[in-house]
């Protein structure tokens, strides 16, 4: 099949031979290949940490949190409250549980660390987040005097399933500790004989997200209030989820003036540092990938003329037989598409294999250099996201053959440009 003389140009300039031609044209294909295939990582990556994150915190955490405005810092009574706030948020699809936390002292033997404990009612818990759904066993139902720790934490410790440890209240601890207007401590001695709450290990959760995983301790309400010395039926916060977690802002500021003895924090209140970091991250990339792109372009440019430059004589013997320039200057704009659509396939393969075997190449670094490659204490999550849409899939392929084809213009305009005369006068002379 004979090819139209332009494409068949196209293909002979690109033909691989040992020359320093062929080198630099297979080198510029890299350009288009690397950037496609940091374009798609990164994008991919930075969209999965924005899905993964909010995924988290909407499984694990209330949309709304009420808290009480007053100095002993838990609601006495919080039924009346709770359905009073439910009946306000119809419209939204509200619907709340009473919650205990706190900060605590987890004694393993002779250790301590400090957690974070979270005493849930079970039988309302569920419609406010998808804590218990993530249990292991599936949707177990703690009792008092049980908990449920993050999996990667029981690994830590080293903690199964019946396995016990106990639980301090530093308010607790500092119960008999007061201090004087005159700015000295006051000791006295305690009423009753302070004993910690012992607990066994019955479930384990994986949420994902290491602020999660790593530091809450999930107990039954009723032992969450005996470890922090209230009553039962008493909460310290109640929280809150709604059907479209995006209209928060709206019940938000509906409920704080016809409740102005509480607190209300919506989940993108509570957030706010993170999701603004991510933002900042992603413009840092955005700007990292904008200079890639372009880094990306001047490589083809440099390469066509390159190839424009050596085939001057060539040029000229074609328009001198009556070849038009822009047959010509085509040449050229089919030789950047074509280094393009090379790169931009093989960048896109590269680049979802990379996506999909990123945890192993993250471990195989990690071990290389000695440093954990993605600490999931500094990002958030406990392993690397990854999410590629379609939509970004496509505009990373149209951006690469748009920059591709554009960077082969310089030379097309060149050779359309050059005339025959004088590249035959300077073959003669």
């Amino acid at each position: 099949m004979r090819l139209p003389l332009d494409i068949f140009l196209a293909l002979r300039y690109l033909r691989p031979k040992r020359t320093f031609l062929s080198v630099i044209s297979l080198l510029s294909v890299l350009g288009p290949l690397l950037g496609v295939a940091i374009l798609i990582i990164v994008s991919s990556i930075m969209a999965g940490f924005d899905r993964d994150i909010r995924r988290g915190i909407m499984d694990m955490s209330a949309h709304l949190t009420v808290y009480p405005r007053n100095e002993k810092g838990y609601f006495a009574d919080p039924q009346p409250l709770l359905e009073a706030l439910t009946k306000e948020g119809a419209e939204w699809g509200a619907r709340g549980t009473p919650v205990i936390e706190g900060s605590a002292l987890i004694q393993l033997k002779q250790t301590v660390y400090p957690k974070i404990i979270r005493g849930i009612a079970p039988e309302t818990d569920g419609n406010v987040t998808k804590l218990q759904r993530n249990f292991l066993p599936e949707g177990y139902i703690l009792q008092e005097g049980e908990a449920a720790i993050g999996t990667r934490l029981a690994m830590q410790w080293n903690l199964h399933s019946g396995d016990e440890f106990l639980v301090h209240s530093p308010a607790r601890l500092t119960q008999n500790i007061h201090w004087k207007d005159d700015g000295k401590v006051d000791i006295q001695e305690p009423d009753e004989l302070y004993l910690p709450e012992t607990c066994k290990t019955a479930a384990h959760f994986s949420m994902g997200v290491s602020d999660y995983d790593d530091n809450i301790i999930v107990l039954h309400i009723d032992q969450a209030a005996d470890l922090f010395g209230l009553d039962w039926g008493n909460a310290t916060s109640l929280q809150f989820a709604i059907d479209d977690p995006m209209r928060v802002a709206s019940l938000a500021h509906k409920l704080r003036p016809l409740h102005k003895d509480c607190i209300f924090s919506t989940w993108i209140e509570e957030n706010e540092m993170l999701f603004n970091t991510l933002q900042s991250e992603k413009s840092l990339m955005t700007f990292l990938m904008a200079f890639i792109v372009l880094v990306a372009s001047f490589a083809i440019a440099a390469t066509l003329i390159t190839v424009a430059v050596q085939k001057t004589r060539e040029i000229g013997i074609l328009k001198a037989v009556g070849i038009s320039s822009w047959t010509v200057g085509r040449v050229f704009l089919l030789q950047g598409f074509l280094i393009g659509a090379t790169g931009t396939i093989l960048g896109t393969i590269v680049g979802l294999l990379v996506l999909h075997y990123r945890d192993a190449i993250a471990r195989l670094l990690s071990l290389i250099m000695g440093v954990e490659v993605f600490p999931a204490e500094l990002y958030h999550l406990t392993s690397i996201p990854s999410y590629t849409a379609p939509a970004d899939l496509i505009q990373a392929v149209v951006l690469s053959l748009v920059i591709c084809i554009a960077a082969s213009m310089i030379p097309a305009l060149y050779a359309s440009a050059f005339s025959p005369s004088k590249s035959l006068k300077s073959e003669n002379g």
